[in-house]
């Protein structure tokens, strides 16, 4: 688990070229929020991060190449491979309305009204749509992150509302119910 007060923008694979850059897997659907960012912090999983300047950044895809200060070789780069790059998440860029962070939503209790359904323990990222997956009373099920299933996401209130009637839990939980229903 990463260490608190952070998110997490992504892991460093491999060194790349010669001048000490790292080309990281970046884990947003974009770098554009974080792209006038003039620092970060690296580090191993659980910690401890160190900050470090931010010479350049160039989005490739779905990594980024960048160009830290104090990492000049790429003896220096192969040095940060595994580590994970984040910032704190106060410094975080604001979302549009509706629009969430990964790290905002682990942790949510999923609720049918008032029933109490389990927590969102791991997102999965489709072409579609993300995943949930949620870990409660009925086992593991997995919770497609569409309109047609979720009625209100509020992580303030540490819930998401599912639409009711969906029963997602013992339709996905691949239990008996979930064989005879199909």
């Amino acid at each position: 688990m990463a260490q608190q007060g952070f998110l997490i923008l992504g892991r460093v694979v491999r060194p790349y070229g010669i001048r000490g850059e790292v080309k990281m897997a970046c884990f947003a659907h974009s770098w554009e929020p974080f792209r006038t960012l003039s620092r970060v912090w690296v580090g191993p999983t659980r910690g401890p991060f160190r900050a470090l300047g931010l010479e350049r950044a160039r989005a490739q895809d779905r990594t980024v190449v960048l160009k830290l200060a104090g990492v000049e070789t790429p003896e220096g780069a192969a040095g940060l491979v595994g580590y994970e790059v984040a910032i704190p998440r106060a410094e975080a860029p604001s979302l549009p309305e509706g629009v969430f962070y990964h790290y905002d939503l682990l942790g949510l209790e999923v609720r049918e009204g008032d029933r109490f359904l389990g927590t969102v323990c791991e997102i999965l990222e489709t072409p579609a749509h993300d995943v949930y997956v949620i870990r409660g009373p009925a086992g593991e099920w997995m919770l497609p992150a569409a309109r047609a299933h979720i009625r209100r996401i509020d992580p303030a209130a540490g819930c998401i509302q599912i639409e009711p009637g969906t029963d997602l839990a013992s339709a996905t939980s691949g239990g008996e119910e979930s064989a005879e229903a199909v």
